[in-house]
């Protein structure tokens, strides 16, 4: 996969950082600081506090006796953080960031700030529930689209929200046909076969929560790659995305136990490239192919409409009111479509659990460019245990 040259530190903060304090990465920066703590980094022999100063970014050498937060990088660990290469989140899972003051969850508060600042990525902070599209009118975020759209009506929806539920792209028969192979495969599912995601429930017993290249083994499922529709609604913004069947963990299907798990079978607010890889796989586009259906008994998606392309700081249930904030009930046959970097989640079944949906995700040129067949980014997810997993996350 791609890498990147070392970054020197000490460079980088005495040649680099003042231009992009007092221009527009600055101001950037400078939304997301409210709240913020400072925050120390030690990368390699050298530091750095971060801190809020009248409503700008101030970045001094060495640890001030205020921060909060105090962690440990290797110069390589530092330098993917700051290329995007790997996120806060992988570097913690890895076990490549330390925190010897505070906690790596600190770290992750401060990571909107400092992709702004690294990278000039916009911070999200929508006031209110509306989204406008670009030609100024108010989006209906739970509007019911079907494949009788238009492709301008389609994409002026998609570009606005950055998710979309189709409704009945898929008949009953062949949702059934897609629901046994899905049953063969997870009959040959096994803890370390390195096709599949497990959780552990309160009994710790070992719980399949994903299929990973369903696509390798069963040729209906690859079938998905080139089929008309969700190629259409796949390349609605950005015509050169193809699908993936033998890398980034190819077709996959999200299976949705009921009951408390450790582990990722319910995913907390996070974008598609939350462990890295932004500059190279977004702005992808995932369809997820709707088995059962999903309702907050099942589980179903939710997102922050507008976030993609820029950075949404994680939001409480008490921040929803104030968001374009959606849940995404689905039926049968029904599709929901989704850019990578749109914050979502995929929340824990309030009720009886079990829905089951198939992801066919499409990628830009850059992807296909720098991450070979077999390989992806939630490699990390997949080498390590549940229990790892969260511990790496501060959950």
């Amino acid at each position: 996969m791609l890498g990147h040259d070392r970054i020197d530190a000490e460079t980088y903060h005495r040649d680099i950082v003042p231009g992009l304090l007092i221009g527009e990465p600055g101001e950037r920066a400078a939304v997301g600081l409210a709240g913020l703590a400072p925050l120390g980094m030690r990368i390699g022999d050298a530091a750095w506090t971060y801190r809020p100063d009248a409503s700008r970014l101030r970045i001094v050498e060495g640890i001030d006796d205020d921060a909060t937060c105090v962690v440990r990088l290797s110069p390589d660990a530092w330098t993917d953080l700051v290329t995007l290469m790997r996120t806060a989140a992988a570097l913690a899972i890895a076990g490549d960031v330390h925190a010897e003051r505070g906690s790596v969850l600190d770290l992750f508060g401060w990571e909107p700030v400092l992709r702004a600042l690294y990278q000039g990525i916009e911070i999200y902070l929508p006031h209110g529930p509306e989204v406008r599209d670009r030609h100024g009118r108010s989006v209906d975020l739970g509007a019911e689209l079907t494949l009788d759209h238009s492709d301008r009506e389609l994409a002026d929806h998609f570009d606005a929200t950055g998710v979309m539920r189709v409704r009945g792209v898929f008949s009953a028969a062949e949702v059934a046909a897609f629901e046994a192979e899905v049953a063969r495969l997870a009959a040959e599912a096994a803890p370390g076969d390195d096709r599949s995601w497990w959780a552990v429930d309160e009994a710790g017993e070992d719980v399949l929560c994903r299929i990973v290249y369903a696509s390798e083994r069963s040729e209906l499922i690859a079938s998905l790659a080139r089929d008309p529709r969700l190629v259409r609604l796949a390349t609605l913004l950005h015509d050169d995305l193809a699908a993936t069947t033998d890398r980034m963990e190819g077709i996959s299907v999200l299976l949705k136990p009921p009951g408390r798990l450790k582990g990722l079978a319910n995913i907390p607010w996070h974008t598609d490239c939350g462990l890295g890889g932004h500059h190279i796989m977004c702005p992808s586009v995932a369809i997820g192919i709707q088995l059962t259906g999903s309702s907050a008994a099942t589980g179903y998606l939710e997102a922050i409409a507008g976030s993609h392309g820029r950075t949404c700081p994680q939001p409480s249930p008490n921040d929803h009111a104030n968001l374009p904030y959606l849940t995404v009930p689905t039926d049968p046959g029904d599709v929901t479509v989704h850019i990578a970097d749109v914050l979502h989640a995929s929340p824990a079944p309030a009720g009886e659990g079990g829905r089951r949906t198939m992801y066919v995700t499409f990628q830009p040129p850059s992807l296909f460019e720098h991450v070979g067949p077999g390989e992806a980014v939630n490699d990390l997810i997949r080498s390590r245990t549940a229990v790892e997993v969260e511990a790496g996350l501060g959950l």
